[in-house]
């Protein structure tokens, strides 16, 4: 196995790792209504996002388990309505595709964060399968007062073998801070995933890509239902 395919399987681990830890900086809605979140997040500085967010997360996964087990569906509707819309897709997109995105048409501009956003989430679902009551480690954040941009920094501690880190980059919208990339144990996944899609692209198009990767989505979502 060369390199690149070793760097890509060990990023994918640490990728399941860090989904089922944070929970993709979910905000559960425990006697909190959708507005007073709403208003909660934009007003929150970013590290205190991560470490509440991640906090409720974990409470939910260990409290809801036995119904995730039981019915997987229920993980897309929490990764759907509940976590995702911390993620800046739009920005996440234009970078993952670089180039292509600047050249994508105005139909591949909706269609591939749909897409992308769908393969985030099935994945997230699958890796709460493996959560085993890890937790997490908070570093200072080291930033000016008015950065509009910042890394947050964590550790996932594991039970056995060495804390994996993981830091966020997030930028200040209207919305609130929001993620566009993920570094894990020094590996970005927003160029793990560039790197990719731009073979994909090469050898078939953007469209072609997106339509593997709705492909696929499909495939899982019906097996899933299957279960």
């Amino acid at each position: 196995m060369n390199n690149h395919s070793t760097t890509a399987k060990s990023l994918q681990q640490h990728i399941n790792r860090w989904m089922l830890m944070t929970g993709m900086l979910a905000m559960t809605a425990f006697g909190v209504t959708a507005n007073q979140a709403r208003a909660d997040e934009v007003s929150q500085a970013p590290d205190q996002l991560v470490m509440t967010a991640t906090d409720q997360m974990l409470d939910a996964l260990r409290s809801e388990r036995e119904l995730i087990r039981d019915n997987p569906k229920h993980v897309y509707a929490l990764a759907n309505a509940i976590v995702l819309p911390h993620f800046d897709f739009q920005r996440m997109s234009a970078w993952v595709l670089g180039k292509h995105w600047r050249r994508a048409s105005t139909e591949e501009k909706i269609r591939f964060p749909e897409q992308f956003r769908n393969l985030i989430m099935r994945t997230y679902a699958t890796a709460l399968a493996e959560y085993t009551d890890e937790t997490v480690s908070y570093l200072p954040l080291r930033a000016d007062d008015d950065a509009d941009e910042v890394i947050v920094k964590t550790l996932i501690e594991r039970n056995s073998g060495p804390s994996i880190p993981v830091a966020y980059r997030m930028h200040q919208t209207d919305a609130g801070w929001k993620i566009y990339d993920i570094t894990i144990d020094g590996i970005s996944l927003v160029n793990n995933y560039r790197r990719t899609f731009s073979s994909e692209i090469r050898r078939g198009g953007l469209t072609a890509l997106i339509n593997k990767l709705a492909a696929r989505n499909n495939r899982l979502a019906s097996n899933t239902t299957q279960q």
